[in-house]
């Protein structure tokens, strides 16, 4: 069948598969984040500038699902506070589509984040396809129907945006680097710099990434340094005037350069509470919250919003005086940790944590999840032997989840941006386990 047919066919049912679900079952997915993010939209939209407003939060809330309603109705003039939450470029993109579809609420959002992942699903069928036509339609056509990743695609915040940062640095890097093309460098690079005023988990994926360029144009395609300069430039330029940028906007609202929210503290205590530690506690914001009033009593009468919106709240610095001691006194927990949570990276059927797959399939999923971790060793080692440019932009995106998130916190939300290419790796190792069965068939035949 014509390779651009089926890639046509694989964008078309990616489109109905998840417009079907928004206006049905999943019409009102909200992450904690889009309360502030519509209030922020009215506020740019109406003059007022990232800003939000109390009311405004309360009117989108009551709200059945997430296509209903003109949000513009809520404006609230006076007593508005600036967003400092969250990182601003949802609120920003939000407004922006406003002024071209004239519906005001969060449905042109989410179909515009449809129709970026459809997209990209379709073409990561064009780039599989190096790898065989039956593995590249299998992993194409098992992320058009990835139930997690839609559900992340439809919701309103910003967990969709990681996934697009992976999916255009593999789907940018790998065209780029096969055809030597300086304007697909400068496309990806933009590309994954503006997600930084999405989502921070992918910020420093393409300094990472950067490495590769060098690495593989030198060794493999004996560009000249001038070239691999260019190159690396044009790619490397959009992510740091993009990143400086949204650090100067920061800076400006929050007197912190940091893009990002100031939770690093909690989140690396929610880290520690994910498996056996000797606080008790458990993976939760409540919990945490609550360990950081034990710790220090003056948190108590205390918001946890409010202690999330500077990096030097007393919150963060009695969270990271703990985290030193915690580093110092139980150092062999932490290297623990970091196993168990690159196991997890790896074979995400090992996770017990987050909101969708049942408590009671985890007896069913851990054998699986182990047969999974073997395929991927295979795997890693099929893609190195016949794919060397698919292996080193995989790999390099693994290190760079491995590293960040294996020393730090992992939940479902982290492992989704990568999952296409450990369906990949799955498949490659089942392809080559399945070659190797029929040689030795083919040889115990001759004999």
């Amino acid at each position: 069948m014509d390779k651009r047919f089926l890639l046509l066919v694989l964008l078309l049912a990616s489109l109905l598969v998840r417009l079907g679900l928004f206006f049905t079952t999943w019409g009102d997915l909200r992450h904690g984040s889009a309360l502030d993010y519509g209030s922020a939209a009215i506020g740019l939209s109406r003059g007022q500038g990232l800003t939000i407003h109390p009311l405004e939060r309360e009117r989108i809330e009551r709200l059945a699902d997430n296509f209903s309603g003109d949000y513009l109705e809520f404006y609230s003039r006076n007593d508005r506070v600036v967003f400092t939450e969250f990182l601003p470029g949802p609120a920003i993109l939000m407004a922006a589509l406003w002024k071209i579809v004239p519906i005001h609420n969060f449905a042109p959002y989410i179909i515009l984040q449809v129709i970026l992942d459809s997209i990209l699903i379709s073409l990561l069928y064009a780039v599989f396809h190096a790898t065989g036509k039956s593995i590249s339609l299998m992993a194409a056509t098992i992320m058009v129907f990835n139930l997690p990743v839609i559900r992340r695609t439809l919701m309103v915040g910003y967990d969709f945006w990681p996934q697009f940062s992976v999916l255009v640095s593999f789907i940018g890097l790998y065209c780029a680097i096969s055809k030597n093309s300086p304007r697909i460098f400068l496309l990806t690079g933009f590309l994954a710099g503006i997600t930084a005023w999405f989502r921070e988990i992918t910020s420093f994926l393409p300094f990472l990434l950067v490495v590769l360029i060098v690495i593989y144009q030198k060794s493999k395609q004996r560009r000249s340094n001038s070239a691999i300069l260019k190159n690396t430039l044009l790619y490397i330029l959009p992510v740091l005037l993009l990143i400086s940028s949204l650090s100067l906007l920061r800076y400006s609202y929050t007197g912190s350069m940091r893009p990002t929210r100031s939770t690093f503290w909690h989140s690396f205590f929610s880290g520690v509470a994910q498996f056996s530690n000797p606080y008790g506690i458990k993976s939760s914001d409540d919990e945490v919250w609550r360990l950081g009033q034990r710790l220090n009593p003056e948190l108590e009468g205390e918001s946890l919003s409010e202690m999330y919106r500077t990096p030097d709240s007393p919150y963060e610095l009695t969270l990271k005086k703990e985290a030193s001691r915690f580093l110092k006194n139980y150092p062999h927990l932490f290297v623990r940790n970091i196993f168990y949570r690159m196991v997890i990276m790896i074979s995400p059927f090992l996770y017990r944590g987050g909101d969708f797959v049942p408590s009671s399939l985890f007896g069913i999923l851990l054998p699986i999840g182990i047969v999974a971790l073997l395929l991927w060793f295979v795997g890693m080692n099929y893609l190195y032997r016949n794919f060397d440019l698919i292996f080193w932009v995989s790999a390099s995106i693994y290190v760079h989840f491995l590293i960040t998130f294996g020393c730090f916190y992992v939940v479902g939300r982290v492992i989704l941006p990568f999952l296409f290419i450990n369906i990949l790796v799955y498949l490659c190792g089942l392809k080559s386990i399945f070659e190797k069965y029929r040689k030795t068939i083919s040889a115990g035949t001759a004999q």
